[in-house]
Order: structure tokens, then sequence, then C-alpha cells
């Protein structure tokens, strides 16, 4: 039998899920070149929300637990074919040739020739569900020097304790694709148009045109290129989560959060009974050292309505 029981019921398991939770950012950036266009990715991510269930298998169930995404800015550099107009000429050689020639220009021959960035922070949701168990494990502190007692660690500033930690282990996990609002399709339009009319800048109003009128709809150009049918939305939410895999990387970010990075909670081992305090005898020592029960076997399960923790002093 153990030494040692403690439940919490399963509000106070929200209640720590809750600080976890709150505590998570994700930060990541990733580019790469598909042929004719070329393409990158920042975000800046954040938990929220989460319905919390104990459950009487031993299991914990956490759905529509959403991803915030703060900052996801998602930048597009394209290859337009080169399209040169002028060099007409202007005044003919009688006797052959030509006297006089407009001058010949050329749009389009950088590489990228445009670039642009679409902010989709806010306009972007995703929501993971995670079925998994709890499991202790037991933290030795890497900064504690070797042959430091248990009272001089605890005393440290910052304590050098050792702990036993509390984590949710995923099992399973599910994140639902992509859902990404309409007005993401004006954007991807409208940031086209700005790029194309800030490139030709350069060109003269009646050259601008013959570009403009070569090119034909920008939008269709720009779709050709990107190879998108008819759906921008269902475009970009491949582009993010099966070219570069941002979904799968926001899994695994999460999962090893939950189960490697971040305890739910931690107990100090020894844990401290007692306070320092004032010897009541006369004489030596003067103050009694503080009392610290140490634990082993520390272990975890749950039932429905409550976590339990139970394990051996000694």
């Amino acid at each position: 039998m153990a030494h040692l029981t403690i439940a919490a019921s399963e509000a106070t398991f929200k209640a720590l899920f809750d600080t976890l939770r709150d505590n998570f950012q994700l930060t990541h950036s990733d580019s790469a070149s598909f042929g004719p266009f070329s393409a990158s990715y920042a975000v800046d991510a954040h938990l929220e929300g989460g319905t919390i269930d104990l459950r009487a298998d031993n299991t914990v169930q956490i759905k529509e637990l959403d991803i915030k995404w703060d900052q996801l800015d998602l930048s597009l550099g394209l290859n337009i074919p080169e399209v040169c107009v002028g060099g007409f000429c202007i005044i003919p050689n009688p006797f052959g040739g030509c006297l006089l020639r407009a001058p010949r220009i050329c749009a389009f021959s950088a590489d990228p020739d445009i670039s642009f960035t679409l902010p989709l922070g806010g306009l972007i949701t995703s929501e993971i569900s995670v079925t998994g168990t709890l499991l202790t494990k037991y933290a030795t502190n890497p900064a504690r020097p070797a042959g430091m007692n248990d009272w001089d660690a605890q005393d440290a500033n910052p304590s050098l304790a050792n702990h036993w930690q509390l984590f949710v282990d995923p099992q399973f996990l599910d994140l639902d694709i992509f859902d990404i609002a309409d007005i993401v399709g004006d954007l991807l339009e409208n940031a086209v148009d700005a790029a194309i009319d800030n490139l030709l800048g350069f060109l003269p109003g009646w050259a601008r045109a013959i570009v403009r009128a070569i090119l034909g709809p920008v939008i269709d150009l720009i779709r050709a290129i990107l190879d998108i049918a008819d759906d921008i939305q269902e475009w970009i939410s491949d582009l993010l989560n099966v070219s570069f895999g941002l979904l799968d990387f926001a899994l695994q970010m999460v999962a090893d959060y939950l189960a490697n990075q971040s305890p739910l909670h931690q107990i100090e081992d020894p844990f401290p009974m007692l306070e320092a305090a004032p010897n009541p005898n006369p004489g030596n020592p003067t103050m009694l050292i503080p009392v610290k029960v140490p634990i082993r076997d520390l272990k975890v399960f749950n039932n429905d309505v409550e976590m339990v923790l139970e394990g051996n002093v000694g």
C-alpha cells in the first residue's frame, strides 16, 4: 500500500492545464523554391480554449484546443516571362535600315520579378484534439553541483532542488486542416496588382499599357504560375500544410511541449514539510533545520472524476 495519496478534482486539473496552455508559444519560419515561384513563411502562435475530460479508462481527452496564429506571414516570389516593348522603327532609312527607333524596354527580367507578403494572421484557424495518459518523471536539476545536499539545494537562489514532474503524454493527436477566411483570395489579388504596378512604375505610360495588355488579367497569369485551380484558399492550405508541413510541425511542437517540455505540476524532492525554526530547548543548536521527506515511486492515474498521485516515503 502506498505511503501517501493525493487526489485532485477535474476542476483542479483544468486549472493546471490552463496555466500550461497559456505558457505555450510557437515561433518558426521556413522557405523553399517550387520551380517558377519561391515561398517562405514566418509564424508566431499560441493556444487558447480547450475542454478537459478525465475519463474512466485512465486517459485524458482535450478537445477544441485552438491554435491562434498571431503572425502568419506567407511571402511569395514569382518569375514572370520577360516582356519587351518598343524597338520598332520610327523613321525608316529609304536606302535600307532605320534612322530612328523607339526605345526597347523590357520588364520582368529580375529573379524573382515580383514578391509580396500575405499577412494571414487572424484569418486562419486550426484546432487540436489530444487523447493521452498522465505520467510522472523524475527531474534532476542539471545545474546542481555534485555532492550538494538537499538543504543547500533548497536554499540556493534560484533553487537547485530536484523534482517529481507531472506530464500529459499524448497517445493520439489530431489537428484540423486550416480554415481560411474568404478574404484571403482578395488579399492575394490586391497584393499581386500592387506588386505589378510597383514593378512597372519605371515605364512610360504607353509602355505600361502595352505590357498590361500583353499580360492580360494579372490574377489569371499568377494563377497559372502558381498552379492555382479555382480555390485560392485550398491552394494556400496545401502550400502551408503539405508543401511546408507547417501543421505537422505545430503538432510535433505541441506534443513535445505536453510530454517533455512543460510539466502540469512539479513536486520538490525531498518534499519540505517544516521550515527551519528556533530550537525551543536551551543550548545548541539555536535553530532546527528544515524537515524534508524524500518521495519515491511516485505514480499517477485518473478516473472520470479526479487525478490521483500515489507514492512512498523514504
